[in-house]
């Protein structure tokens, strides 16, 4: 079997705030390598239920994070920018499954670090009306290609999410959100474990996933107005609010594409300060 992982970064074991992502900072370099050893576990865990190839795919900011001469050698990894399907780079219709690892909650919902690719432009993103997580975006590109999102691990709210999108997958809760920026952690050894579990049940229930099929129509509340401006460059991309832009396609990989798209014009015209 064929397995792509998109490892994150926010939902990762004993991760609460920016300063411990930010890539450079002392923080990021600490959980840089948790986020390669929980990525390792999963791994393991693959390997152990039948897996014979698995792919990582980095998925968090610069998506140069992992540490290299600590991940798991049965390995490969996709490392850097720009990436045509971003966070779902790798997955292929001959991928048998696909496993989110440090995953986080959607823009404007509880949970620690929620956002939807970007931290700050987004208020709320909604796909066909209903609240649209990374793992809920990054699951219905995959099931376009007959693809089941076969892992998920993050905090106890990102698990509840995914529920939604991903039924027959392991579950690793590895924090419990207390609010946005705060929750209660366990021991990273312990969480390892969890994973290593989760990816090996997960992969004993694989099944190729129901599609609701498109159009599919993205509506996005950005946190200010010039952001809808620079997102309406995008041929298609229509504004339908002061704060707000909305598109439609039939295919998935359209919308994830284009979803892209936005969130680099609306962050390139956010400023420093003012947002």
């Amino acid at each position: 079997m064929n397995i792509v992982i998109s490892a994150d970064m926010e939902g990762v074991s004993g991760v609460t705030s920016p300063k411990d992502v930010n890539p450079g900072s002392d923080g990021w370099n600490h959980f840089r390598k948790i986020m390669t050893e929980e990525v390792n576990a999963a791994v393991d865990g693959f390997f152990d239920a039948g897996a014979r190839n698995v792919v990582v795919n980095d998925s968090h900011a610069n998506m140069e994070n992992i540490v290299i001469d600590l991940l798991d050698p049965r390995a490969t990894l996709i490392s850097g920018r720009h990436k045509k399907h971003c966070m779902a780079e790798g997955v292929t219709k001959d991928t048998d499954g696909f496993a989110f690892i440090g995953y986080h909650t959607a823009a404007g919902q509880q949970g620690i670090m929620s956002h939807t690719y970007s931290g700050d432009i987004y208020s709320a993103v909604w796909l066909n009306e209903q609240i649209c997580s990374e793992g809920y975006l990054n699951a219905l590109y995959a099931a376009e290609l007959g693809v089941p999102v076969v892992l998920i691990s993050g905090d106890d709210l990102t698990i509840e999410d995914a529920k939604r999108y991903a039924p027959d997958a392991g579950y690793a809760v590895v924090k419990r959100c207390i609010d946005r920026f705060t929750a209660e952690v366990i021991a990273p050894v312990k969480t390892y474990e969890i994973i290593r579990n989760a990816a090996r049940d997960g992969l004993k229930r694989i099944r190729k996933p129901e599609l609701d099929k498109g159009p599919y129509t993205i509506r996005i509340e950005f946190a200010s107005a010039n952001q809808v401006i620079a997102a309406t460059h995008i041929p298609g991309v229509r504004q339908t609010g002061t704060r707000e832009a909305t598109y439609t396609f039939d295919t998935m990989e359209e919308t994830l594409r284009c979803f892209e798209a936005v969130t680099i014009l609306g962050n390139n015209s956010r400023d420093a300060v003012y947002g």
